[in-house]
């Protein structure tokens, strides 16, 4: 009975999440659905009981198939869309290689395991929620973790959200400028085009296809954190085997080239539409491990190593931009 009570209720709380969501867009407030089914969630879960279980469930059966639809809304081709441009991708690269190391050294030093800071990395360097979501199960992080993981990230994310338009006129960037960092930086696909909008026209088109051509590093970094895991938990002189990794993993690879080279458009397009649908009961079954004691216990050293990573993210890629265009 737990169960079905956590499964319906997240199912609900995405749903109410999608329409919040389109009423704030009408008042050009751009949160994001993914983030307020998060946030539902975690309240939701403060004024009932019972709900983890369904949310377990959830997470276990329902995520992969979300990952794998996912993979469709990834188009190979978008590092050479020619709005990005060598410097783009230039800056692009150097971006996500800051998350990850910066989150690597001063992860390990802050004494987070290696899984806890390739996810955070992986969060800020592609595309926030989607990209935390399809890396943890082949990190096997555990749920509250990954609550704990996403909380941060979204709130960076809309650190970055209001800061950078800000930044790129106090810094008197170019629209080619200002969209490329806006690109470059912010987690969330739609906040980076609104943050592109508002430097101006030109920095939305940038923007648009920097994101995006970011978000299709997840078809080398989903493979490469469930080898790194499954790598990890191997006792000494046991060979890896690729059986091991899950199988969702091979098939949002296989999706990501299918929507890339082989189906239409618009087939692509609809079934990455309803991964994305997906994802708002997931996070809201996430939201349900979000709890004080899970926040003590590791918010603390994560938020400090997201809040340093972003810091990074924001100097490497602007001085990129600055040393390069």
């Amino acid at each position: 009975m737990s169960k079905n009570i956590g499964i319906i209720s997240s199912i609900i709380i995405g749903a109410f999440a999608y329409i919040i969501n389109n009423e704030l867009i009408d008042y050009e407030i751009r949160i994001g659905a993914s983030t307020l089914a998060l946030i539902f969630g975690a309240l939701f879960a403060i004024l009932t009981t019972n709900v983890e279980e369904g949310g377990k469930w959830m997470i276990k059966f329902i995520m992969p198939i979300a990952i794998i639809l996912l993979g469709f809304g990834l188009n190979l081709t978008s590092f050479f869309e020619t709005e990005i441009g060598s410097i783009g991708l230039f800056v692009v690269l150097i971006t996500a290689v800051t998350s990850f190391t910066t989150c690597y050294f001063i992860g390990k030093y802050m004494k987070l395991d290696l899984e806890t800071s390739l996810a955070l990395g992986t969060g800020g360097a592609i595309c926030g929620n989607s990209a935390v979501m399809a890396v943890s199960p082949g990190l096997k992080l555990k749920e509250e973790k990954v609550g704990v993981i996403l909380a941060i990230i979204n709130l960076l994310g809309l650190v970055t959200f209001f800061t950078i338009p800000v930044l790129s006129k106090i810094l008197n960037l170019t629209e080619e400028q200002g969209g490329i960092w806006a690109g470059s930086v912010i987690h969330a696909v739609p906040q980076a085009i609104a943050a592109g909008e508002t430097i101006g026209p030109e920095a939305m088109v940038i923007a648009t296809t920097i994101k995006l051509s970011r978000v299709s590093l997840l078809v080398i970094i989903v493979p490469l954190c469930a080898i790194i895991a499954n790598n990890k938990i191997k006792t000494e002189g046991q060979k890896f085997e690729i059986g091991t990794i899950p199988y969702f993993v091979p098939g949002f690879v296989l999706t990501a080239i299918l929507a890339t080279w082989l189906i239409p458009v618009e087939l692509a397009d609809n079934l990455a539409s309803l991964g994305k649908l997906l994802l708002l009961p997931l996070l809201a079954s996430v939201g349900f491990f979000i709890n004080k004691e899970s926040m003590r216990n590791a918010g603390g050293p994560i938020l400090l190593v997201g809040i340093l990573a972003t810091i990074c993210m924001l100097i490497s890629s602007y001085l990129t931009i600055m040393i390069f265009s």
